[in-house]
């Protein structure tokens, strides 16, 4: 093993104390010094393109799940199967997105989940009963809640612009494509249903969007009491947990089509360069770290997101903390139903293309046309 190595993620400062702390765990294990590299999640993919050009790649490389596809298709980062690693071991969510055309390519930090946060005191100021926060709520349910909650606080729910649409897609079984990577399914009837249902309660100003970060997100809102409940993460609970408020997670609701609520699985997966000058040992050795049963058992107390490793949740500790903190039973119980991004190079382009279309709906775009948009630019990149 080298002396030190470079390793890289984008610039999340709350992560930071625990990318810190691990780097010193690394170090006392293996004797090899982490250097930490961190980037704006904006300009991160073109970083990475530039390093492997030049020489410079990092050894190690965060990557968010839109990009696992696009490298892999590439051969700009490693079989991890053929390094010995199994995707057998890895949660459903997890894995899939770890994974590119049936092979492993990254392992997961941490997986996380969507739910709703909401806030119970403005729950019961609205003559709200507080929601069980293992049961499921239906979207005619979810709706009520939004009616009473924005009478009395003027909002009823925040979320991001374009995932919170999301979310509302995936929970009514629709999607980005179908399962063969063949067609655009954005603007099918699943999807159709969802912009319907929302666009009069956003148009209304019933639901609050956010497209910008800092305070303008719906998490710093829900924390200011500005808001009454939010498209949350299972990333958003130590933070809400310091923020003082009475609150709790319930899961995100259900459409009319299924009974079973669907948001997306990501979280950070970290993968080695196959060139650039990464050294590879390094690399498959900080892999192997972040992956062991011993690290990842910790991750929901040091991230706030859960273990990608089965073997994770079968420890005590994982179990221990799960009980003394009951809030996030629900995301327990959400995890498993959580989809995994579409496993296609452009992914990202799609993602952006139905960002881009959910913000028109917020603006008053008639649904078919805005989700036929989406559907077009899709279709041009499968």
């Amino acid at each position: 093993m080298p002396d030190s190595m470079t390793n890289w993620a984008w610039n999340d400062p709350s992560l930071q104390p625990i990318r810190e702390e691990q780097a010193a765990e690394f170090e006392e294990m293996t004797g090899t010094k982490i250097n930490w590299q961190t980037f704006p999640f904006e300009d991160f993919t073109a970083k990475f393109t530039s390093a492997l050009q030049g020489g410079n790649a990092p050894d190690t490389t965060a990557l968010s799940v839109l990009w696992v596809p696009r490298y892999a298709s590439q051969e700009v980062i490693l079989n991890l199967e053929e390094e010995g690693f199994d995707p057998s071991n890895y949660v459903a969510g997890a894995k899939r997105n770890a994974m590119s055309s049936g092979s492993l390519y990254s392992v997961p930090w941490y997986a996380d989940c969507r739910a709703l946060a909401i806030n119970k005191t403005m729950f019961e100021q609205a003559g709200l009963e507080i929601p069980d926060p293992l049961e499921r709520p239906s979207w005619e349910e979810w709706k009520s809640w939004v009616d009473a909650l924005a009478k009395e606080h003027g909002t009823g729910y925040g979320m991001p612009a374009g995932e919170g649409f999301d979310g509302f897609v995936l929970s009514n079984g629709g999607g980005y494509i179908n399962d063969d990577g063949t067609k655009a399914i954005i603007n099918n009837d699943a999807a159709l249903e969802a912009a319907n249902f929302l666009q009069p309660m956003v148009m209304d100003k019933k639901i609050a969007t956010y497209t910008g970060g800092g305070a303008t997100t719906a998490g710093a809102q829900f924390e200011s009491e500005n808001i009454p409940m939010y498209y949350a993460g299972s990333w958003d609970y130590g933070r809400m947990e310091e923020s003082g408020i009475d609150w709790q997670y319930v899961p995100h609701p259900s459409g009319p089509r299924i009974d079973t609520s669907h948001t997306w699985s990501a979280g950070v997966y970290y993968s080695v360069p196959t060139r650039g000058g990464s050294n590879r040992k390094a690399g498959l050795r900080f892999l192997e770290y972040i992956s062991s049963k011993e690290t990842q058992k910790r991750v929901v107390e040091a991230i706030g997101g859960f273990p990608g490793l089965k073997s994770a949740y079968e420890t005590d500790y994982f179990t221990n903390y799960i009980k003394e903190h009951p809030k996030l039973k629900t995301i327990e119980q959400e995890m498993p139903n959580t989809v995994s991004f579409p496993d296609h190079p452009e992914v990202a382009t799609m993602w952006s293309a139905v960002h881009t279309s959910a913000q028109a709906l917020w603006t008053g775009t008639e649904p078919k046309k805005a989700l036929d948009n989406a559907a077009k630019e899709i279709k041009s990149v499968l």
